[in-house]
């Protein structure tokens, strides 16, 4: 049963994620757009435009989409040298890279935090032109993200490990998916 709830808690997530970098990718063109436009007619461009897409829509774009890209199985991946082993081989090796990989993402996510944390706790901010933007709460994403990928490669590893296969992990939430069509 708690298994099933984090998958659903994945599923979530992935969707969370995906549209607060929407809302970020929108909102970043939407900004530029008039500061670019304030610039031309009123000779007056928004004087925080690049400290707020640096610190805020250009974090949120980059990184908490890194999910939905695993979550669909759309990351790019180079098999030349293990599409030639067992199915056994190749299995292990990669459910063992899974595993480091999700170690990897939580000394990211555990870095990342004690950061935004630190930043927090100072309050950080940058000055631009005369205005002053609070930044810390940008800090907060990566964790966010990073988190969040640790938990999905973490089930992924215990799906494998417990089941034999990943393959069906999201397949019931997510039926006609493109990576539900490139699984077989």
């Amino acid at each position: 049963m708690a298994l099933q709830w984090t998958v659903y808690f994945v599923r979530w997530l992935d969707r969370a994620l995906i549209l607060i970098a929407t809302i970020g990718l929108v909102a970043m063109m939407v900004h530029i757009s008039l500061d670019i436009l304030s610039s031309l007619i009123l000779n007056a461009p928004i004087a925080i435009t690049s400290a707020v897409v640096t610190h805020y829509y250009m974090i949120a774009v980059a990184f908490l989409p890194i999910l939905a890209a695993e979550y669909r199985g759309a990351h790019i991946g180079v098999s030349l040298a293990t599409d030639r082993l067992p199915t056994r081989v190749r299995h292990l090796l990669e459910t063992f890279v899974l595993a480091i990989t999700a170690g990897i993402y939580g000394l990211l996510t555990a870095q990342s935090w004690q950061q935004a944390v630190e930043k927090f706790r100072i309050s950080a901010y940058v000055i631009e032109q005369t205005s002053k933007i609070y930044v810390w709460p940008s800090y907060f994403m990566l964790p966010a993200a990073f988190g969040a990928m640790t938990l999905l490669l973490a089930l992924k590893v215990v799906f494998r490990v417990t089941t034999g296969s990943d393959h069906t992990l999201f397949a019931r939430h997510e039926a006609g998916t493109p990576a539900e069509a490139n699984r077989d």
